[in-house]
């Protein structure tokens, strides 16, 4: 846990927490390194944010931990009345989705994203999109073989999973490759699709 200021740290309620979010921006999403009888440490995890607070159990007033010598006690939320959010739906300005790929591994996908086929573990690319509006255009910027990622106990922690045969392994390897810069468009899926390997290049030269 980072450190923090015990002198202003500040302790809300639960439910306040959940309907308003961080203290200090507001935003919904974060972690609780530390609790325990009713009392939890939670850090944002808005990356210009990042405060820490106390978030205390319904009917409790007073932190049951220590932090720096001080107990927190029972504050009203500070942004009570403002309703909690997630990330914003922003979209790069030259076009696209972002999209941060985790890599290649194995996971279940409707298909391979090449050359279509039925749900299956396959090969297949994991990576985080900025809110779940945004994944749902990455899915649909895909002919088959992707899909939503979506957990309502982790909201901000969206992704798109997009899946690949063991024939079109290099292909998405190739569009692993291609949204290195976090940026995915129709033009680098085209691309990835229409990859072809020294070992496929037979096969799509007689195409």
């Amino acid at each position: 846990m980072a450190e923090v200021d015990a002198q202003k740290i500040i302790a809300v309620s639960a439910t306040e927490h959940n309907e308003f979010g961080c203290p200090s921006c507001g935003y919904r999403s974060g972690y609780t390194p530390i609790s325990g009888g009713g009392t939890a440490i939670w850090t944002c995890g808005d990356g210009e944010c990042r405060s820490t607070c106390v978030i205390f159990a319904d009917g409790v007033t007073s932190s049951t931990m220590s932090i720096g010598g001080i107990h927190p006690e029972l504050v009203p939320h500070p942004r009570r009345g403002i309703p909690s959010h997630g990330r914003p739906d922003k979209q790069p300005e030259g076009g696209g989705e972002f999209f941060s790929s985790r890599g290649t591994g194995l996971d279940v996908t409707p298909g391979c994203f090449v050359c279509g086929g039925d749900e299956d573990l396959l090969n297949n690319i994991a990576a985080f999109v900025q809110c779940k509006e945004a994944g749902e255009r990455v899915v649909a910027m895909f002919s088959h073989g992707a899909r939503l990622d979506y957990r309502e106990y982790e909201p901000d922690r969206i992704q798109v999973k997009v899946g690949a045969c063991a024939d079109h392994r290099h292909n998405l390897e190739h569009l692993h490759k291609l949204v290195a810069d976090g940026v995915l468009t129709a033009e680098k899926i085209a691309e990835a699709v229409a990859f072809a390997t020294d070992s496929h290049k037979g096969t799509s030269d007689a195409e």
